[in-house]
C-alpha cells in the first residue's frame, strides 16, 4: 500500500472527564444496544473519527507469516478512511500491544529458541525489531495520538468492571476512549459486543451472523 509522504506530527487530544464505562454489570450476558457496522458497503465518505484495535493493525502491518484473508479487507478500510476527511487515532497501549504481538508471532515462527526472552536478547532479534519499527512508522504516518492523562480515565469504575474477570483491562480503556471521543472502533474482536461502543467490523459473529472462529 502506498503511504502518503509526510512527517508524522503527533497531536494529543484530552478526553472528557468522567467518561463512563458501561458494560452491563447486573446482567453480564446481556449486550448493550450499540451500532455494529459491516465494512462491506460502509459509507466512508462521512467525516468521522476511528480507533483501530491492535488486531486490525496486525492484519495490515503484521509479520508476513501472519498473512490472513482479512489483511486485504482491512487494508482497504484503511485506504478508504485515508482517502476521506476522517481521522484515525492511536495510543501507547495499542502501540505496545502491536510491538509485543508482532515480536511474539515472529518468536513462534522460529525454532532456535524455546524461551521468548532468549529470542528477544539474541542478535537474530535485531532484524525483527527493524521490521517492527518500519511498520510502526507507517502506522504513525496515518494516525493521530489520543493518549489520556490517567486522571482523565475513570480507573475505579474500570477496575470494578475488570473485577468481573470477563474483560481485558486494555479493552476497557479503549472502549472508554472511543465513547469519550465519539469514535468508531474498528475491530475483529467479538469481546467488544457489550462495551457500548460503535463498531466497524468484518466479523460475522459481531454482526449477528454465523459463528466465526478466532
Amino acid at each position: 500500500m502506498r503511504m502518503r509522504k509526510k512527517v508524522h506530527a503527533a497531536k494529543v487530544y484530552p478526553l472528557k472527564r468522567h467518561a463512563k464505562v458501561r458494560p452491563v454489570k447486573a446482567h453480564p450476558g446481556k449486550a448493550l444496544p450499540v451500532k455494529v457496522h459491516s465494512v462491506e458497503g460502509y459509507d466512508f465518505s462521512r467525516e468521522q473519527l476511528f480507533f483501530f484495535d491492535t488486531n486490525i493493525w496486525l492484519y495490515i502491518y503484521g509479520p508476513i507469516g501472519f498473512s490472513d484473508p482479512r489483511s486485504d479487507l482491512y487494508s482497504r478500510v484503511l485506504k478508504e478512511i485515508r482517502a476521506s476527511n476522517s481521522s484515525i487515532y492511536i495510543n501507547c497501549l495499542i502501540i505496545s500491544e502491536f510491538i509485543n504481538a508482532f515480536a511474539r508471532i515472529e518468536f513462534k515462527q522460529q525454532s532456535e529458541f524455546s524461551k521468548y526472552k532468549e529470542f528477544r536478547n539474541s542478535p537474530g532479534f535485531r532484524p525483527v525489531a527493524q521490521d517492527i519499527s518500519h511498520n510502526l512508522k507507517k502506522i504513525l504516518r496515518s494516525t493521530l495520538t489520543c493518549d489520556p492523562e490517567m486522571q482523565e480515565v475513570n480507573l475505579p469504575e474500570i477496575m470494578e468492571i475488570f473485577e468481573q474477570g470477563k474483560y481485558d483491562f486494555n479493552d476497557l480503556v479503549f472502549a472508554e476512549i472511543c465513547r469519550a471521543k465519539d469514535m468508531v472502533f474498528v475491530t475483529h474482536d467479538k469481546d467488544f459486543r457489550d462495551l457500548g461502543v460503535e463498531i466497524l467490523t468484518a466479523n460475522e459473529r459481531l454482526l449477528g451472523g454465523e459463528e466465526e472462529e478466532d
